[in-house]
């Protein structure tokens, strides 16, 4: 959203807002302000038309909104790009999963949720997990994060940079494959 369509935003609350606190106080006689947008409207013509621009350019403002609000919710959901044979679509769902089993086979980390956004110049790879084994996070990040980074390009061929995000969530203990997590009973009002 532009700084203009803010900064308007912004002056019709605080307008609408101060009209609106006045009147249910009493500081504004809602007859005396009716009486005189009656005279300028009936007798000022300049008047009028600055009142009429600004309904205008109000209008705009929340037609130019209401635009980026629909590109947003039309963001890209594929990956397109052409080749000598045609279009190729690839959805974001697809990559998703294919990274999710490409780092399903790391036993170091699991329940592993990856989300790809798609930008101009860029594509852009959160991987959110948890971590199964005590190791060298540095390590493990860096390795995962150019693993992902060359099976990308490698599917892809395409120029676009690939910015690789992780988020480790917790830190689980144990090995996933042939480890079972040790589940207590939760005492129940134990925090009380």
């Amino acid at each position: 959203m532009g700084f203009f369509t803010v900064l308007v935003y912004i002056l019709i609350s605080f307008f609408l807002g101060y009209i609106l606190i006045g009147l249910s106080l009493n500081l504004i006689d809602l007859t005396v302000l009716l009486e005189n947008l009656e005279k300028q409207m009936l007798f000022d013509f300049s008047f009028r038309l600055v009142v009429g621009l600004l309904g205008f350019l109000i209008i705009l403002f929340c037609l130019r909104y209401l635009q980026l609000i629909f590109i947003r919710l039309r963001k890209e959901k594929s990956i397109t790009f052409d080749s000598p044979q045609g279009r190729i679509s690839i959805t974001l769902s697809a990559v998703e999963e294919m990274l999710k089993k490409t780092l399903d086979e790391r036993e170091e980390i699991s329940h592993i949720r990856p989300k790809v956004i798609v930008g101009k110049k860029e594509i852009e790879v959160i991987i959110r997990s948890n971590l199964a084994l005590e190791v060298n996070l540095f390590e493990l990040t860096k390795e995962i994060q150019e693993k992902v980074k060359e099976k990308l390009q490698y599917l892809l061929g395409e120029e676009k940079e690939i910015k690789v995000k992780i988020e480790i969530r917790r830190v689980v203990g144990k090995g996933k494959k042939g480890k079972e997590e040790e589940k207590y009973p939760e005492v129940p009002f134990r925090n009380y």
